[in-house]
């Protein structure tokens, strides 16, 4: 008897503790992030928010060639590096849907910026430029040196990726941007008109198979979002990167 009670004890004891580690989870949101502006935005602005709510915001910064997969395979919540056309191409890529927006967070505006060129030259079509080596944003640079007169036209395969680039541009990994500026005349880094910045927005992105089917997973998420959509993190965005990058709160959760 005094055995079976011993052992009834230690299965309770264990149920308990494995109740308290979930509960636990239900309470960390992790999520993946590229370094400046997205983790920064998370840590002094949003995971202040969380605690209040009761959560506990994790923000690991990681590749962001590896962040969609690893949302995919419930690595991390969720992230938060990337716009739209870029997710919708790794979705095709990937031959599936189960990573996808629920928020739209700040907009970063496309601009050239100088880099070796004389304090006073101006771009032309002979200048040399770093363009970011990701397909959509290699786009909008693309474009927006055609619609400043310093490309005529540019090429695209059937997948929509541009080919065969004058040799004055140049395909630069993200991170590397910066510091490989002074390398080229100019730098066509992420003002575009208004209207492009809905789909350039840079957005949360969730695993939404788990949204759906994990009630605990979808209120930690929908904490997240709500706390994205407050005046705190507009401001904070607004006060911090001074026009940079601007805010850009919109829900792209389905109601």
């Amino acid at each position: 008897m005094k055995k079976a009670l011993i052992t009834l004890f230690a299965a309770l004891v264990a149920s308990a503790s494995l109740a308290s580690c979930s509960n636990s989870s239900d309470k960390t949101i992790s999520i993946a992030a590229s370094e400046i502006p997205h983790s920064k935005i998370l840590n002094e602005a949003v995971k202040p928010i969380l605690k209040e709510k009761g959560y506990d915001l994790k923000v690991t910064v990681l590749d962001w060639t590896l962040q969609n997969d690893a949302v995919a395979n419930n690595e991390y919540d969720g992230n938060y590096f990337q716009h739209r056309p870029y997710l919708q191409k790794y979705a095709d890529n990937a031959n599936y849907e189960k990573v996808e927006p629920i928020f739209a967070v700040h907009f970063e505006p496309l601009r050239i910026y100088r880099g070796k060129a004389a304090s006073d030259a101006t771009p032309t079509k002979d200048s040399t430029f770093e363009i970011c080596a990701d397909v959509s944003n290699e786009i909008r640079a693309l474009d927006l040196l055609v619609n400043a007169g310093l490309l005529d036209s540019y090429e695209v395969d059937d997948s929509g990726t541009p080919k065969n680039l004058p040799s004055n541009i140049t395909l630069i990994d993200e991170n590397l941007l910066a510091s490989s500026l002074t390398d080229y005349d100019f730098g066509v880094l992420p003002l575009e008109a208004d209207t492009v910045a809905d789909k350039n927005a840079n957005v949360l992105a969730v695993n939404t198979t788990k949204y759906t089917n994990d009630s605990a997973y979808k209120a930690k998420i929908d904490a997240l979002a709500d706390a994205l959509l407050t005046d705190t993190v507009k401001d904070y965005i607004n006060k911090t990167w001074n026009n940079v990058i601007e805010p850009y709160q919109k829900d792209l959760r389905t109601k």
